[in-house]
C-alpha cells in the first residue's frame, strides 16, 4: 500500500522482483488516489478500499501479509486493527517509525501542521512540483521518479492525509495484532518512536526492525538498500 500523494504504481517495481521469487503481489489505490482520486479519503474508507481488494482477490489470511509504506503504513495500523483479525499472518510496515498522531510530539505537530498548510493552500501541481524537488536532493534512485511520479501524484485530498494520519494512534492498536510486524526505517527519516511500536508486538519472537544507516524517506527506492529490502521481505513470509 502506496504513500501519500502516489498510488499502486510507487512499489511496482518491488512487486515484480517479489513475483520472480513466486509471490503473488497485490498493489491497490488508497481512496483520494489512483484510480480512486475521486473516492473521500476518511480511515474507515481506507478499510473498506481494503477489505474489497482482500474479497475480489480472494486472500486467505494462512499467506497474506500486509505491506504499507508511509502513509500506506500509518493508515495500516488502523486498518489492520479494524479488519477482521486472522485476516493476515504478518505485517511489513516502512517509513513509519515517526509518532504523528494525537499524542505526538511538538516537532511532530508542528510538522503535520506545516503539511497541512500546504495541501490547503498549494495546487496539485505546486505540491507535486515541491515533492518532485524534494526526491531529487534523495540518493534514492531506484525506478523512483518513473513509479512514484509516472501515474501522477494526488494532493487533492491532502488535508484529509494529514487529518487520518494525526489521528491514527499507532500504540492503541499494535498490541491488538496476533500477527509479528517487520519494520523498515531510515536513519535520515524522523523516527522517535520505531522501538516502542516493535516493544508493543504481541509476537516478540517474529517481529523486527531494520534501520538502514543513511536512507531517507525514499529509503525503499535507494539501491543501496533494495536488494536486502526484498530479502528480507522474503525470509519474513516465508516464516510467517
Amino acid at each position: 500500500v502506496h504513500g501519500g500523494g502516489g498510488s499502486r504504481a510507487m512499489f511496482r517495481p518491488h512487486a515484480q522482483e517479489l513475483v520472480k521469487r513466486g509471490y503473488r503481489c497485490v498493489l491497490m489505490d488508497l481512496p483520494g488516489h489512483g484510480t480512486l482520486v475521486d473516492s473521500p479519503l476518511t480511515l474507515d474508507s481506507c478499510v473498506e478500499a481494503t477489505a474489497k481488494v482482500y474479497k475480489v482477490c480472494g486472500l486467505v489470511p494462512e499467506t497474506t501479509v500486509y505491506v504499507g509504506a508511509s502513509l500506506g503504513a500509518y493508515i495500516g495500523f488502523y486498518i489492520l486493527d479494524k479488519l477482521p483479525k486472522k485476516s493476515f499472518c504478518g505485517a511489513i510496515l516502512m517509513d513509519c517509525g515517526q509518532n504523528v498522531g494525537p499524542d505526538c510530539s511538538l516537532k511532530a505537530r508542528v510538522g503535520i501542521w506545516f503539511l497541512k498548510m500546504a495541501a490547503g493552500n498549494m495546487s496539485n501541481k505546486a505540491l507535486m512540483g515541491a515533492m518532485l524537488g524534494v526526491t531529487k536532493k534523495s540518493p534514492a534512485k531506484y525506478k523512483l521518479v518513473e513509479s512514484v511520479f509516472g501515474a501522477g501524484m494526488h494532493f487533492q485530498q491532502g488535508v484529509e492525509q494529514t487529518i487520518c494520519m494525526h489521528t491514527v494512534a499507532p500504540a492503541d492498536y499494535i498490541p491488538n495484532y496476533e500477527f509479528p510486524v517487520l519494520f523498515f526505517n531510515g536513519t535520515e527519516d524522523y523516527r522517535d518512536s520505531e522501538n516502542k511500536w516493535l516493544s508493543l508486538c504481541k509476537d516478540q519472537k517474529r517481529s523486527a526492525l531494520k534501520v538502514y544507516e543513511g536512507g531517507d524517506h525514499f529509503f525503499t527506492h535507494d539501491e543501496k538498500f533494495v536488494d536486502d529490502l526484498l530479502d528480507r521481505m522474503d525470509s519474513f513470509a516465508k516464516e510467517v
